[in-house]
């Protein structure tokens, strides 16, 4: 591995990341909310090492490879989310254990919060969460990528959400500038309809950015529910379905290719699962909200925002009967199409992991039938196949291990599942107390840092994280 070109990579990605700050500093100096000193100290204690890394660092080979592309992502979002953390350290809102817990949580979009005070937040640091859920929905690496020319493809691709990482257009770069260009103007059009729709700009803003990085930070106790308006209600939960769905078709529709944008086998299992999960729900919760209708709208809008792994709330979804809970639980695993802002398992694997169990369970009794899985009418092949295997043995082995350490925390079987799920998926809210009243707070430092390490694994979808652990990884080749 070419270290020196990683630690250099760092310094210069962790001063572009300085300029993340900027805003919350000019929100601070504006509302005169104290913190102003805070960002200050944190530019402080990140400038020096990155402007050290990036001066005194000098590789002579800046050719970025397979490896270098995974140390860099791995390294940068664990850097980040400390470094990111530093603001409320220092603003004395809470400790360092739970300000990383809060951080790696908001860039993660995760949306698990420690704090039991929201709104009591500072206007800046209120900011600040749902800042890092924008900027950790599309990716850190991939914004690098838009504004940074020569940054190359390995770490875009190393940070992207899917089986595989496919190129809007030829130079990895312009593929970046046209993802955020649709993402920062769906991000601008949601604010402004709930500006309509009676927020606050302030709220609307805040709000805007978490669901857009479908991460679920709000300045409200209550979350969405503080509102208590169907409208809001209708607005935020297509905004959080339209961000999970891949924004390949958006780009496609766009370039008038109308044809293959709808012609995505992942968008319309994942919209028919979506109504099927929102009927359902809505059809057993009726009783409890007097009605249909009323069942219908906290329905749609719990199942749009578990499904987005956005984690809003409407409605406390610990009193839904059994089923309800259990519908949730399914759609928490499974989560949106690749290529969005969502997390989870991706729905895209888990189609092709059932058509891979099809095709196995007919070669039991047909070991002559050849078979090949095709989607979209396009042939996959046996390499992904077996990459999206080994995904799924990865992800329930560190979904085992987040269970064994919450249920060693003191959790329930109940919340020590959903709570473990809630991270490595990128959700926020599970069952019991970590459900959406609830929260994290509880646990103890530890377990919080080993939670956050696992909202981190299940963002960059494991492997960038893993391969600092391979010793392989580090040798020259």
């Amino acid at each position: 591995m070419n270290k020196k070109l990683v630690f250099y990579t760092l310094g210069k990605l962790m001063l572009f990341v300085s300029a993340l700050l900027i805003p919350p500093l000019v929100v601070s100096l504006f509302t005169r909310d104290g913190c102003w000193t805070a960002y200050l100290e944190t530019l402080a204690a990140l400038l020096v090492p990155a402007l050290l890394l990036y001066t005194l660092i000098k590789p002579e080979d800046k050719s970025m490879y397979a490896r270098e592309g995974m140390a860099v992502a791995g390294l940068s979002w664990i850097l980040i989310s400390f470094v990111g953390c530093l603001p409320l350290v220092f603003s004395d809102v809470c400790g360092l254990a739970d300000a990383f817990f809060e951080i790696a949580s908001g860039f993660t979009t995760t949306g698990a919060t420690v704090l039991s005070d929201v709104e009591a937040l500072p206007q800046s640091i209120a900011l600040w969460r749902s800042c890092t859920h924008w900027v950790g929905g599309m990716g850190v690496l991939v914004l690098t990528t838009a504004l940074l020319p020569g940054t190359g493809a390995s770490m875009a691709k190393a940070e992207s959400a899917g089986p595989q990482f496919s190129k809007l257009l030829p130079k990895v770069g312009d593929s970046s500038k046209i993802l955020y260009i649709i993402y920062s103007a769906l991000t601008a059009l949601l604010a402004v309809a709930l500006l309509l729709c009676g927020m606050t700009p302030f709220d609307s803003i805040l709000h805007a950015l978490s669901t857009a990085g479908t991460g679920g930070f709000s300045n409200r106790a209550l979350s969405i529910g503080y509102y208590d308006s169907a409208a809001i209600d209708i607005v935020i939960g297509v905004f959080m379905l339209l961000f999970g769905v891949s924004f390949t078709v958006y780009f496609r529709l766009i370039s008038r290719d109308f044809k293959n944008a709808f012609k995505s086998e992942e968008l319309w299992v994942f919209l028919g699962l979506c109504a099927a999960a929102t009927l359902f729900i809505g059809i057993d919760i009726s009783s409890i909200y007097g009605g249909l209708g009323k069942g219908l709208r906290y329905s749609f809008f719990q199942v749009s925002a578990i499904i987005s792994t956005t984690g809003f709330s409407t409605a406390d979804f610990n009193l839904w009967p059994a089923l309800s809970k259990a519908l949730l639980l399914l759609i928490m695993v499974v989560g949106s199409c690749a290529g969005s802002t969502a997390g989870g398992l991706k729905l895209i694997r888990a189609m092709l992991l059932v058509k891979l169990t099809k095709r196995e369970i007919t070669r039991s009794f047909k070991p002559r039938s050849v078979k090949v899985i095709k989607l979209d009418g396009k042939s996959v092949s046996e390499d992904m196949l077996s990459h999206i295997a080994v995904f799924f043995f990865v992800y329930m082995l560190i979904t085992a291990f987040g269970i064994v350490v919450l249920a060693l925390c003191g959790c329930d079987l109940t919340e020590s599942i959903s709570g473990s799920i809630a991270c490595i998926s990128n959700i926020g809210p599970g069952f019991g107390r970590f459900g959406p009243m609830g929260g994290f707070g509880f646990l103890p430092p530890l377990a919080k840092v080993i939670m956050a390490l696992i909202m981190l694994a299940g963002r960059l979808e494991f492997y960038p994280m893993l391969v600092l652990f391979f010793p392989s990884a580090w040798r020259k080749s």
